[in-house]
């Protein structure tokens, strides 16, 4: 069963001082625990993300930096995300 991750939780992150808290793969965020990091300046982070973000600079992928930064912020992987990305690359003149 998936770990939920509470207005508690974030209250208790934030009294501890933290900027970010690190969410256990498969943790569910609760719509008021998503709000309460925001107003308290909170970041939420997957795991995986984490190590996406140790990873050496010279494999810095910007489509894979975007969507994993999406996905932590809503909680969940839109519909076509990968090709809203493509799409938004191409017409910045970036990598797409």
């Amino acid at each position: 069963m998936p770990r939920f991750v509470t207005e508690q939780d974030v209250l208790e992150a934030a009294g501890r001082g933290e900027q970010v808290l690190t969410l256990e793969p498969g943790a569910r965020v609760t719509d008021l625990a998503r709000e309460t990091a925001q107003r308290l300046g909170v970041r939420l982070v997957h795991a995986d993300e984490v190590a996406v973000a140790s990873q050496p600079r010279q494999a810095f992928d910007l489509h894979d930096h975007i969507r994993t930064a999406v996905i932590a912020r809503l909680g969940m992987e839109p519909e076509g995300l990968d090709a809203i990305i493509a799409g938004v690359l191409q017409a910045l003149g970036g990598e797409g």
